[in-house]
């Protein structure tokens, strides 16, 4: 990717601790991991968007109980 590029992501939060683990079982990913990840590729955190997010959410299950949002991160990269 040219330097300026921007690469957004957007998915569902696993718990802290897991990494990519409960990405196969409970389709959720751990943000820092990811945010990890995506900086080693070479690309810088921009922004974060919180507009997804569900703090009733607890991120054990695939689909909440009682059915709800999931809470989903939102994370901006640069290619600087």
């Amino acid at each position: 990717m040219k330097p300026g590029g921007i690469f957004v992501v957007a998915d569902h939060a696993g718990r802290p601790g897991t990494g990519i683990s409960e990405s196969n079982t409970l389709h959720r990913i751990e943000q820092s991991f990811l945010r990890g990840e995506v900086e080693a590729a070479g690309f810088k955190l921009a922004g974060e968007g919180t507009f997804l997010r569900n703090p009733n959410d607890p991120r054990d299950k695939e689909t909440p109980e009682p059915p709800q949002p999931k809470d989903e991160f939102v994370l901006k990269f640069v290619k600087p």
